[in-house]
């Protein structure tokens, strides 16, 4: 490889690795131990506000602008699954979450955005 290709090779995987860093993933363990039984709160994917609890009995609740409801979350293999009463007409769906510092980045099975979590207490 040529010198100039190697310098440009290092200087492309130096400004890639701070950002991997920097967003990991939030494993299934660490929802159990730092989420279950606090408030989360952020937006969703359109801005507007979110608050979700997930009690350690396996209930949920959510209130998401002028909607609130109530149902059940378990542990996934790589994230959670919430079922509510009457969002996505009680149908389970399961998430991933990613950290970047202090915001939680929560998304959906394909990938997209589902909404972001920025205070756990």
């Amino acid at each position: 490889m040529q010198p100039h290709r190697l310098v440009l090779a290092a200087l492309v995987c130096s400004l890639t690795v701070p950002a991997l860093a920097q967003d990991q993933p939030v494993t299934p363990k660490e929802i159990q131990e730092s989420w279950v039984g606090k408030t989360l709160s952020g937006t969703n994917a359109s801005g507007g506000p979110v608050t979700m609890k997930m009690q350690a009995d396996g209930s949920a609740s959510v209130a998401a602008g002028s909607t609130s409801d109530t149902g059940s979350w378990r542990l996934s293999d790589q994230g959670y699954c919430t079922t509510w009463k009457t969002i996505r007409a009680g149908q389970e769906r399961c998430f991933t979450a990613r950290r970047a510092g202090t915001r939680v980045t929560v998304l959906n099975p394909d990938g997209s955005v589902s909404g972001y979590f920025t205070e756990i207490r």
